[in-house]
């Protein structure tokens, strides 16, 4: 018969190969393994019954009375009864005390007392050395250990203590057939774990054949090219191993063939290559692609706990602004409503006490700055700053700060309209300026200083202004240009990605951003174009 023809009429399934290979791999696994635990059994016993044979014949050779007996005229008379006694009660098969001559002074068989000693292995213990032999003697094939009998350093006579070969391979039996036994129930266990094995990975591949996988697969890459984020996978080594048409784009490399290229080829963006190999895992990183912001986040590809790769997907950010931006709205928002509560709250327990205490007088005066204060802060961002946003980052920045101890003010030179140009932009510079000024006025460098944070927003014809100045300890002189590269922070892992993110929206916008830092505290500077200037474009172009 035809076994290819066989073959093709009936071909062998997914889950049969499974069974077959696994079931094959346990039959050879547990043989090897069965008879390699056998073999070891039978060593670890012969070399048991030996040691404890030598420990055996030590005892008997350093007894006095076995000495004393050999000053004796007849020495068999004293020895046969003690040598009897040791090998009942060691459950060996002999205890034989010779002479220089190896005659024997005792035996199991009192027959052969006063004959000579058998097995030709005598010549260690003859010489005062103990050994472990194995010898054909008068009881049959034993395993013997010989010891020296000395008396005040001269040997005068030898021991040896022997179990039989075939008792030890009597109680081995016994193991051996326990190893066999589990063996064939670990046998028997592997056609059930690869009946389970086998009907597991049919579930997890949701019943398919190779080649329906094969064909998924293709159909995979066909959707991995309709996919709009960008997805770029390479090897430990740097090597591209797929990519899709939105990747090829954002890279400037569409229609070429890059597929088994190293990085250093294609990718001429240093913070990129350098985040497909060595950046951080599932964190997603904001990085300028062909003057688009992009968001790049690596997953790594794991092969047996160890990483053979890695696969980026690079999102344009533009898609997600104006959602991103509407949540933001509600964050400020709810911050601003928070801090307010908090404070109101504070002011509403004091009011609720001095009326207790009946200082109507003091309430009133309470009441008339609070109403006050109100009325002047709804006044000036009425007049002077009438974006929302703006003032609801303000807002909530302001009361976050009076709960630190921090003064922060908004300068009476502020001017900004509604809508403001580059909110986005604006909103995002400003909140985390004025977030890094409140952290260093509430850092250990900042003690003793007085805590205060200006604000300056200010729109004029074809320009915008903002300027966030601290009375903090200013910038380390060590970090100097590098401010504004991802990840250079002092803060610590995971940190320094604010001002990066800041230089790209600002760069993307055609404005400047700058940082000036003295031991009086720090000031930052951005500027951006209302009427379609372009200065340079480049954030560290203009840093103090």
């Amino acid at each position: 018969m035809n076994f290819s023809i066989v073959h093709k009429r009936f071909p062998m399934t997914l889950r049969a190969k499974l069974n077959a290979f696994v079931v094959l791999n346990a039959f050879v696994g547990l043989a090897l393994v069965t008879s390699g635990y056998m073999y070891l059994t039978v060593q670890s016993e012969f070399n048991n019954a030996g040691q404890q044979a030598l420990v055996v014949a030590e005892s008997v050779a350093t007894m006095p009375q076995v000495i004393a007996a050999f000053h004796t005229a007849d020495p068999a008379a004293i020895i046969q009864p003690i040598a009897e006694s040791v090998r009942k009660e060691t459950g060996a098969e002999f205890v034989v005390v010779g002479n220089m001559q190896l005659i024997r002074y005792s035996h199991p068989n009192p027959g052969q007392i006063g004959k000579h000693m058998v097995g030709d292995d005598d010549a260690l213990v003859l010489q005062g050395k103990s050994s472990i032999t194995q010898a054909m003697g008068t009881l049959g094939l034993s395993v013997r250990g010989k010891a020296p009998i000395f008396d005040h350093g001269r040997q005068i006579g030898v021991v040896s203590v022997g179990y039989l070969v075939s008792s030890i391979w009597k109680h081995l039996l016994v193991s051996l057939l326990e190893i066999g036994g589990l063996g064939a129930g670990a046998l028997a266990l592997s056609f059930v774990g690869a009946h389970l094995l086998s009907q597991h990975v049919k579930r997890q591949i949701y019943d398919m054949e190779p080649n329906e996988i094969a064909f998924l697969t293709q159909e995979q890459a066909a959707i991995l090219q309709a996919i709009e984020d960008g997805i770029l996978a390479v090897d430990e080594a740097g090597v591209i191993k797929a990519i899709n048409r939105q990747a090829s784009q954002l890279l400037g490399i569409e229609g070429r063939q890059v597929a088994g290229k190293h990085l250093s080829e294609c990718v001429h963006h240093s913070g990129l290559r350098h985040l497909l190999t060595e950046g951080p895992d599932h964190a997603p990183q904001p990085m300028i692609l062909r003057e688009q912001l992009v968001l790049a986040k690596r997953t790594p590809v794991l092969l047996n706990g160890s990483v053979i790769g890695s696969v980026t997907t690079l999102r344009p950010q533009q898609a997600l602004d104006e959602m991103e931006r509407r949540l933001k709205d509600l964050d400020r928002h709810a911050e601003a409503l928070r801090s307010q509560r908090h404070e109101f709250m504070n002011r509403l327990h004091t009011i609720a006490g001095l009326i207790r205490l009946q200082e109507y007088d003091l309430v009133r005066e309470l009441i008339d700055e609070l109403q006050h204060e109100q009325n002047e802060a709804l006044s000036f961002f009425a007049t002077r700053i009438r974006d929302s946003a703006v003032v609801g980052i303000l807002v909530g920045k302001m009361h976050r700060a009076k709960e630190l101890g921090i003064d922060l003010v908004v300068l009476p030179d502020s001017r900004l309209g509604t809508p403001c140009p580059y909110r986005e932009t604006v909103v995002t510079v400003l909140g985390n300026a004025v977030e890094n000024a409140m952290e260093a006025l509430t850092g250990q460098k900042a003690e003793g200083r007085p805590k205060r944070i200006e604000v300056l927003i200010r729109e004029e014809p074809g320009r915008l202004w903002m300027t966030v100045r601290d009375t903090g300890p200013g910038i380390p002189p060590q970090l100097g240009q590098r401010v504004f590269e991802d990840g250079v922070t002092t803060k610590g892992p995971g940190r320094g990605f604010g001002l990066s993110l800041c230089a790209q929206l600002v760069a993307r916008a055609n404005g400047k951003l700058a940082i000036v830092s003295s031991p009086e505290g720090a000031t930052l500077e951005m500027s951006l174009p209302t009427e379609g200037e372009s200065p340079d474009a480049h954030p560290n172009a203009h840093c103090g």
